[in-house]
């Protein structure tokens, strides 16, 4: 046996690569996918791990997830990018996510959501925008625009933001019409 032929020791694991691993395991209780005991059992193999192999056994086995998360979590994607997409096609991206959400679903309301707030937020801002400057100062004006313009994209990255986790966020422009008037039907 030559010293090429010899084993190798296994490399140690990294900070992130035992980060990634916890991080999994907690998603996984998270999720009810595994309950308190085998939570702190896999997490301490986990801690303790020093090479690869070992890391990998604390996630051995893992169950997989269910088709209830992953919906959710599909839904709170396209809900989240429902939002978004008013940043960039105004009503035309929430109007598509809205037409392409099955009734009922958690994608389809955030997509209303999105929608009506781009409904109303669009036309507010072009009213801003032509008055401020007929009946305020110069400087007043562009700042009365450029607030409603952050306003907006702000209001717009929030929802996303809340939609992407899966939190409730009423966004207070739309709180002046009902947006489930658009998702009632078929529920």
């Amino acid at each position: 046996m030559t010293a090429l032929d010899a084993p190798r020791p296994a490399p140690p694991i990294t900070e992130t690569e035992r980060q990634r691993a916890t991080q999994r395991l907690c998603d996984a209780y998270g999720e009810g996918r595994l309950d308190e005991v085998e939570l702190d059992e896999r997490l301490s193999a986990a801690l303790a791990a020093r090479t690869r192999r070992e890391l990998s056994g604390s996630l051995a086995g893992l169950p997989a997830i269910s088709r209830q998360v992953l919906a959710t979590r599909t839904g709170q994607i396209a809900g989240g990018l429902a939002h978004l997409s008013g940043l960039f096609t105004w009503i035309l991206g929430p109007l598509l996510f809205h037409l392409m959400g099955s009734r009922g679903s958690s994608a389809r309301a955030e997509a209303a959501k999105a929608f009506n707030f781009q409904l109303i937020a669009g036309p507010l801002f072009l009213v801003v925008a032509i008055a401020a400057p007929q009946l305020l100062p110069d400087w007043i004006a562009a700042l009365t625009v450029l607030g409603t313009w952050l306003g907006w994209a702000c209001l717009t990255v929030v929802g996303g933001a809340r939609a992407f986790s899966g939190q409730p966020f009423r966004n207070p422009v739309t709180r002046i019409v009902p947006w489930e008037a658009l998702d009632t039907r078929g529920r």
